[in-house]
C-alpha cells in the first residue's frame, strides 16, 4: 500500500509538470503563428493540455480524497467498537487488536495492520501515529497525538477516543449538511459560467470578426487582421478557461471545504467551454 501511494504520487508530479510545460508550449506556438493558425486550432491546441495531463492528475488526486473521506467516515465506528470493548473489560491493546474480527470495509486493511504491529511488540505511540499515515488525514495524526499523550500519562484513553469519535461524526455530518446546503449556489454558479461563456462568443463573433469583415471592405479579412482576430480569440480562450478551472475549484471549496473536491466540476466546465468554442466560433 504504502508503495502504491508512493508511485500514485510520483505519478501526479509528472502528470502535473507536464501539464504546465505543455500548457505553456501551447501558448508559445499560438503566439507565434497567430497569423496562419485557425481558430477552431486555438481552443484545441489550450484545451489539449488539461485533456491529456490536467484531467488525469485532478482524477488521481480527487481518488485519494475521497478514499480518505470513506476511511473518515468508518473510523468513528472503530472507536466506539474499541471503547464499548474497553469498558465490558479488555485492556486497551486487546480491544484494539481484537477489532480486527469486526466489518469496517475499506477500513479494514489498516486496522488489521495496526492490529499485527501491536500483537508484535511494535510501540503504541509508533503504531498509532502509523497508522494515521495510512488513512492520509493530517486532523486524525493531530487528534491521535492526544491519546498517545493520554496514554503515556495513565489517563482515561477511553474517554478521549470516546469524544474524538463524536467529533469526527460531527464534522462528517457538517460537511454533508453544508455540500446540500450549497448546492444551489453551485448551480447558480454554473448558470453564471454559461452566461459569461456566451457573452465572450457573442463578442468574439458580432464585434471581433464582423469589424474586420466590414474594416477590409470586400469581406475578406487580411493577414493582419486574422492576426488581430486570433490575438483576441487567444485572450478571450485564455480567461474562459481560467474561469473554468477557478470555478470548478471554488465550488469544491464552498461545497466541501477542499479544492480538489471541485476536480469534477472543473473537468464538466472544462468540457462545456471546449465545446462552447468548437461549435460557435
Amino acid at each position: 500500500m504504502i508503495k502504491e501511494d508512493r508511485v500514485r504520487k510520483y505519478v501526479k508530479y509528472v502528470l502535473l509538470t507536464f501539464s504546465v510545460v505543455s500548457f505553456l508550449f501551447s501558448i508559445f506556438h499560438i503566439f507565434t503563428n497567430l497569423a496562419t493558425i485557425p481558430p477552431e486550432q486555438v481552443n484545441l491546441f489550450l484545451v489539449s493540455p488539461a485533456i491529456l495531463f490536467l484531467v488525469p492528475y485532478l482524477s488521481l488526486s480527487l481518488f485519494d480524497v475521497k478514499r480518505v473521506e470513506s476511511k473518515m467516515l468508518i473510523v468513528p465506528r472503530f472507536f466506539r467498537d474499541v471503547v464499548d470493548s474497553v469498558e465490558s473489560g479488555s485492556d486497551f491493546l486487546s480491544a484494539i487488536m481484537n477489532s480486527v474480527k469486526n466489518e469496517y470495509g475499506v477500513l479494514n486493511e489498516d486496522i488489521e495492520k495496526l492490529s499485527n504491529q501491536l500483537y508484535w511488540g511494535v510501540p503504541f505511540e509508533k503504531a498509532i501515529v502509523e497508522f494515521a499515515n495510512n488513512i492520509g488525514s493530517k486532523d486524525l495524526k493531530r487528534d491521535l497525538s492526544l491519546v498517545i499523550e493520554a496514554r503515556r500519562v495513565g489517563g482515561h484513553v477511553e474517554k478521549i477516543l470516546r469524544e474524538l469519535s463524536e467529533k469526527i461524526s460531527t464534522e462528517n455530518l457538517r460537511v454533508k449538511e453544508r455540500k446540500s446546503n450549497l448546492a444551489s449556489n453551485t448551480f447558480t454558479g454554473y448558470i453564471s459560467f454559461l452566461i459569461f461563456l456566451f457573452i465572450i462568443i457573442l463578442v468574439y463573433n458580432n464585434l471581433f470578426v464582423e469589424l474586420g469583415s466590414s474594416v477590409s471592405g470586400d469581406g475578406e479579412v487580411s493577414e493582419q487582421q486574422s492576426q488581430v482576430l486570433n490575438l483576441y480569440l487567444t485572450l478571450f480562450t485564455l480567461l474562459a478557461y481560467e474561469l473554468a478551472i477557478l470555478s470548478g475549484f471554488l465550488f469544491g471549496l464552498m461545497q466541501e471545504n477542499s479544492l480538489i473536491s471541485g476536480a469534477p466540476h472543473v473537468v464538466l466546465l472544462i468540457v462545456i467551454t471546449f465545446f462552447g468554442f468548437f461549435f460557435f466560433i
